[in-house]
């Protein structure tokens, strides 16, 4: 169970959010604009699971410290998504 924890953190929720703009661009590429999400799809996804495996390497896999450190950082980025922006 740990092990799956321990891949399954909320960067890599991210990073998955960004998978799905990436097909969602990928599978309706007429629309107006929809392009865009292919485009940004792509260093969301990368962007994510980059600093979850670097955040993972400096926190010597311990789980714990992982997810909080990533609830931290994924809720930082979403107050400044929704409230900053």
């Amino acid at each position: 169970m740990s092990r799956l924890f321990s891949y399954v953190t909320p960067l890599m929720i991210v990073s998955l959010m960004g998978v799905i703009m990436i097909l969602y661009g990928l599978m309706q590429l007429g629309r107006e604009n929809n392009i865009l999400q292919f485009i940004f799809g792509i260093p969301i996804a990368l962007g994510a699971a980059g600093f979850h495996f670097l955040i993972r390497r400096v926190l010597h896999q311990h789980t714990l410290n992982i997810w909080i450190v990533e609830a931290i950082i994924v809720a930082a980025l979403w107050y400044q998504f929704m409230y900053v922006w």
